[in-house]
This record gives structure tokens, sequence and C-alpha cells, in this order.
């Protein structure tokens, strides 16, 4: 039987690696250009984010390893998009929680 104790520190240890996926600028941009059900190309992430293309693959691969992202083709072409609403909402309370923290700091 798990202690109510350590169910507790699983949890805090999930919301921490749930958390550590959005962490990553690179990821963050990329993310953010895919609120509201846009759909783009990995070159268009990678100019989004302004990272080298190699860069942006290899942050796609992880995203979508993750599940964050899903990938449609359309012939040689692959585009991405948010995996569901679930993660446009945790995007949100993010941004949200960012511009709370910049007016605590004294930066907004």
């Amino acid at each position: 039987m798990t202690s109510p104790r350590r169910s507790k520190a699983k949890a805090d240890l999930d919301v921490a690696q749930a958390a550590a996926l959005f962490a990553v600028p690179v990821r963050a941009h990329m993310l953010l250009a895919l609120r509201g059900g846009q759909r783009c190309s990995a070159g268009g992430l990678a100019a989004a984010a302004g990272v080298s293309p190699s860069t942006a693959s290899s942050h796609l691969a992880y995203l979508l390893d993750c599940g964050l992202l899903t990938v449609e083709r359309h012939g040689r072409k692959r585009l991405f998009r948010l995996a569901g609403p679930q993660v446009e909402e945790a995007l949100e309370a993010l941004r949200l929680l960012a511009g709370l923290a910049r007016a605590a700091d004294g930066r907004e």
C-alpha cells in the first residue's frame, strides 16, 4: 500500500516533470505558435523559435514523444499541431502564471 506522503511526493514530481516540458524556451515558442488550432511545418516552427531546422527537429521529436504534439502528413509535408485542447489550456495557464510572476517581481 502506498503511503499518502509517498503519493503526494509522486504527484509533485509528476507536476514538475509536466511543467519541465514547457520550460525550454525553444519548445515554448513552438507550442505557442500552434495555439488556436494552428498547424505549421517544422521549418515554420524553427523560424518561430529562432533556431535551425535540425535543432527544431530534435525538439519536435521530443514534443511528439511526450504527447504534446501530433503530426499530419500531406504528401511529403508534415504539419504539426497541439495534441488537444488540454495542451492549449496548460499553455494558457502557464502564460497567466508567468504574468503574475513578472508582476510580483516588478518586471511588468
